[in-house]
Parts: C-alpha cells; structure tokens; sequence
C-alpha cells in the first residue's frame, strides 16, 4: 500500500517537489499604479541634522527686495552654497553675478538656521500671536454693554509638543 493512501491531502512524500524559483516571483500584480503628480517648484534640500531649511525672497518680478533679503539674514538664516548640496547642482538657475556661489532658484535663496534658533524664532512668533489674540478678545469684552452684556467664550485650541504657560 503506498503512503498516498494513507494521506488524505494525496501528498505523496517520494514525489518530487516542483516549484518555480523565487527570483521569478514578482509583485507587479499587487502593487498600486502610480499616481502621476504635479513637479515641486523648488526642489527640497537633503535633511541635515541641526538645520533648518527655507527659500528667502530675494526679488519680485525682477524687482530687486533688498530690504526683505536682508531682514532674513539679520533674523539668522545663511545662504547654502551650492557645494555644501550637489543635489541641487543641476537645479540652480543660470549664474548671475550677484548670486555667483549661492544656490538661487527664481528669485529665491535657499537659506538654512540652526535647529536650536529655528525654535526659538518659532516660540518667539508663537507667544506674539498669543498675546495679538488675548488682547483682542478683552478689547472685545472691555466693550460689553449691561444691557447686552458679551460673553467670553471658551478657547478651543491644538497645541502640538509642550508649551510653557
């Protein structure tokens, strides 16, 4: 009597196995089609660790912003050379003069902060408009007549990590 009467599956243990190579197997059925999307304007750096990335404005149709430009390097951005990203090589538009050793894309300088002062510009900004938005809401209130009198509603607010108040 042979071993496949004895197995009720018909596995027969003297047959030999036929099975194609794994190298042959692929995916391409179960895999999503691409999507087509539309290009980025402006390329995105390469992450560094301790550093922030941001395009600065440094003209608007042709019109030379000085006073914009400037403003963003006293705020503590520096120009990224185009050595320290040689991703962005073939992306930076043709040489001028006056950007010659700075990656510029369109009126645009790429411009890159410490981490560390990146937050504490964030937290300065975000304590401003904390303060804009409180003193518009008791301007509001101071002027409640009894009559009609104002009520304060309650703030409803996201607050993404910590913040100290």
């Amino acid at each position: 009597m042979s071993s496949t009467a004895n197995d009720p599956w018909g596995f027969d243990e003297e047959a030999p196995v036929t099975r194609s190579p794994r190298k042959l197997e692929t995916r391409t059925a179960s895999e999503r089609p691409r999507v087509w999307a539309p290009a980025a304007i402006l390329p995105d750096p390469e992450p560094q660790d301790g550093w922030v990335f941001r395009w600065c404005r440094t003209e608007v149709r042709n019109k030379s912003d000085h006073q914009n430009y400037q403003s963003r390097l006293r705020e503590g951005w520096e120009p990224v050379r185009p050595e320290d990203h040689p991703e962005l090589m073939t992306q930076v538009g043709p040489r001028d003069a006056k950007y010659n050793g700075i990656v510029e894309i369109g009126g645009l300088v790429l411009c890159k902060m410490s981490q560390e002062m990146a937050d504490q510009r964030r937290a300065f900004y975000a304590q401003k408009t904390w303060d804009q938005t409180d003193a518009a809401e008791n301007s509001y209130l101071r002027d409640s007549d009894e009559r009609m009198a104002k009520v304060q509603q309650k703030r409803r607010e996201t607050i993404y990590g910590q913040r100290a108040r």
